[in-house]
């Protein structure tokens, strides 16, 4: 008897087997190489068959012997890309091919942009109908060169059927390939700080300034697309001290400024594995070189010294400055002079001291800007220690700081330099005029750290005359200082304000130094110097025992030790996150792009806790109707940056706008993608107008 059942399994087997062997035709993902040794193309898909997607991810396939290239889509000066033509292929609505990014061949002064070793296209198909079969058709030429170039057509059929897809064993390729391909600048952490076009008539330059917010660039290249006439040549790079900031300068040959400026050009920028394409309309450019700009700017940093002496950064240095001139009143004309001169020489030779020490930072590669002395805790405390001594010298207590051997010092250097305090209450005056930008300081200061030693020299030589200007004019007319009543009982009343204005000076750097380091360092520190200027104070009133009285000296040198080194060694704290507050976004370089894209406007304030101007600003403009109705109105991000502590990505972002301090404003929005500028003092009036600006109005 037969057993139905095992011959129904044996049947089902004899048919399978019937199957796997029939001559049918084999679905692979990839077609044969055609080429020759030189070079040989394919087209490769990503899956085996057709799913119900609407898209399939395909590839071609460029392999080149060593020393041969094929070219990119834009190949330069010579050359032929890579072109396919799908004619004949079915369920084939659209085929997309990505470009990954290309290296630079340069030969005799021509240029190309092209591909070596073996390079994958991925190309994105589109479906007419999701779910069927694909028949594609290629026609592919391409190029390669070497000694010499040979073009090269294939014709390509791959067919994929409907069904359930498993990635092919060709979908590596095409996955790593398109991690090639160039992505946008945001994606890439770099932001276009400037599109400009220069030139002669015969020839242009297009001058591209880019700002990196991580890693540094490294050897930055740049493709340009996009021109109606003309040939991009190779570009030149000026990277900054720390390759953060890079100027790529492209020459392009036999082009019209005019037919650049303003016209739609596609980048690519390429720097190692990292690459990024981005579209510019160039703007004008000046000409001029650093030689022609620098009487200009030499003007301005004389105006900017000058107006420095008013700003809100200065006041608490206005009382030494008019008790100095006060105290000259009445005497000899010879004395007044001299002793204005030494000032302004003190004021001039602290500009001095300041530029070398910049230029030092500079060349060593270290971030440098106007005023970020006061991102040192150290500094703010030995300021906040002079300053409440020189109070104390005011109310006549400070001699008794000093022990027996340093009063015989002092003399002997007084007999032989009897203006030495003048020259430095000129010194100190300027230490305490620098944290905050006045305008044209700002100007002259940017143009300056963005040039060589030499020009950084002689412009902040120039702010220091003006700055001293005051001081120069009185002692080329010393009977102007006749005007001032002549000393007397009233000077021992002006002494009491200006020591108290002094002092509160030193509080308010004590505030600062609380932001910076923590408030139980801030308290530590004011603690030592309060115990410094009482012990001077009970010296001097005699209520202290004559044995204690001996020690003073060294008790109060110790104290103002332990008020500057406490916070030295506590160096800067952490910044905390419930300082956050308020409706001001935290400042975020990375999604002002993204948000222009999507039109809205984004205006950018950086500050610092010891900035003075910052806080004028907030007080009279930004915090205050109509101004802050628009900045957290709908539409509009307000963001801010606190520049109080040392911070490398609001650093870079200063220097992308050439500027090296604060108050610190720039707008953003559709009407201007790339960023405007706002004075450092702010009006109702700029600001209006840069939010119009920014939103394309006006």
């Amino acid at each position: 008897m037969v057993d139905l059942r095992r011959c129904w399994i044996f049947d089902g087997l004899l048919a399978a087997a019937l199957v796997l062997c029939s001559p049918l035709p084999a679905m692979a993902a990839a077609t044969k190489w055609v080429g020759d040794e030189h070079s040989a193309a394919r087209l490769i898909a990503a899956s085996d068959a057709v799913d119900s997607a609407k898209r399939l991810e395909a590839g071609l396939e460029i392999r080149l012997a060593p020393g041969w290239h094929a070219y990119w889509r834009s190949p330069g000066d010579a050359g032929i890309p890579p072109s396919i033509d799908w004619t004949g292929s079915v369920n084939l609505k659209q085929a997309d091919i990505a470009w990954p990014a290309p290296a630079r061949y340069s030969l005799q002064g021509f240029e190309t942009a092209a591909y070596r070793d073996r390079v994958t296209l991925p190309i994105m198909l589109t479906l007419t109908h999701p779910g069927r079969a694909v028949d594609l058709h290629a026609d592919v030429s391409w190029a390669a060169c070497a000694n010499i170039c040979v073009p090269y057509a294939a014709k390509f059929d791959l067919s994929l059927p409907a069904g359930p897809a498993m990635p092919s064993g060709e979908a590596g390729l095409i996955a790593e390939a398109r991690t090639k391909v160039s992505g946008s600048l945001a994606a890439t952490g770099i932001d276009l700080v400037s599109a400009a076009a220069a030139g002669d008539g015969a020839d242009t330059v297009l001058t591209v300034r880019l700002h990196i917010r991580s890693q540094a660039f490294a050897a930055p290249d740049l493709f340009v697309e996009g021109l109606a006439k003309g040939s991009p040549g190779r570009p030149a790079v000026a990277l900054s001290q720390s390759a953060h900031m890079a100027r790529i300068a492209v020459p392009i040959r036999a082009a019209d400024a005019a037919g650049i400026i303003g016209k739609k050009l596609t980048l690519t920028l390429v720097d190692g594995a990292r690459a990024a394409e981005f579209t510019v309309t160039p703007s004008p450019a000046a000409a001029a070189g650093v030689s022609e700009r620098l009487s200009p700017i030499l003007v301005i940093a004389l105006i900017g010294g000058l107006v420095l002496n008013a700003m809100p950064c200065v006041l608490p240095v206005l009382s030494l400055k008019l008790l100095s001139v006060a105290s000259h009143a009445g005497v000899e004309r010879q004395r007044v002079r001299l002793g204005l001169l030494m000032t302004a020489l003190g004021v001039i030779a602290s500009f001095g001291l300041i530029a070398t020490a910049l230029i030092a930072m500079k060349t060593s590669g270290a971030a440098i800007g106007w005023g970020i002395q006061f991102q040192w805790p150290w500094f703010i405390a030995a300021m906040a220690a002079l300053t409440a001594l020189f109070a104390a010298s005011l109310w006549g207590w400070l001699p008794i700081l000093l022990p027996h051997f340093a009063y015989a010092a002092a003399a002997e250097i007084r007999a032989e330099t009897p203006y030495a305090d003048a020259f430095l209450t000129g010194a100190f005056a300027t230490l305490l005029a620098t944290p905050c930008s006045a305008p044209f300081v700002g100007t002259a200061v940017g143009f300056a750290l963005a040039q060589r030693p030499i020009e950084i020299a002689i412009v902040f030589a120039a702010l220091g005359v003006g700055m001293a200007s005051p001081y120069l004019a009185v002692s080329a007319f010393p009977q102007l200082v006749r005007l001032l009543p002549r000393p007397g009982r009233w000077m021992n009343g002006l002494r009491l304000f200006l020591g108290l204005a002094l002092a509160g000076t030193a509080l308010w750097l004590l505030w600062v130094l609380s932001a910076l380091s923590g408030a139980p360092v801030a308290i530590i520190t004011a603690a030592a110097l309060t115990a410094v200027v009482l012990l001077l104070a009970l010296k001097s009133w005699n209520v202290i025992p004559a044995a204690l009285a001996r020690l003073t000296g060294k008790l109060a040198a110790a104290l103002v030790a332990a008020a500057v080194l406490g916070p030295a060694f506590a160096g800067v704290a952490a910044p905390d996150q419930s300082e956050r507050t308020g409706r001001w976004e935290a400042f975020d370089a990375a999604q002002i792009p993204q948000l222009v894209e999507k039109g809205k406007i984004v205006f950018v304030d950086v500050t610092a806790t010891w900035c003075l101007t910052c806080k004028v600003n907030e007080a009279v403009v930004l915090d205050r109707e109509p101004i802050a109705a628009r900045l957290f109105g709908p539409g509009v991000i307000a963001m801010r940056g606190d520049w109080t502590r040392p911070d490398p990505a609001l650093t870079h972002y200063l220097e992308s706008f050439g500027r090296y301090g604060i108050p610190f404003n720039a707008v953003y929005g559709p009407g201007r993608p790339q960023g405007e500028l706002l004075p450092e003092l702010l009006t109702e009036r700029s600001v209006e107008q840069a939010l119009d600006h920014a939103g394309g109005r006006g």
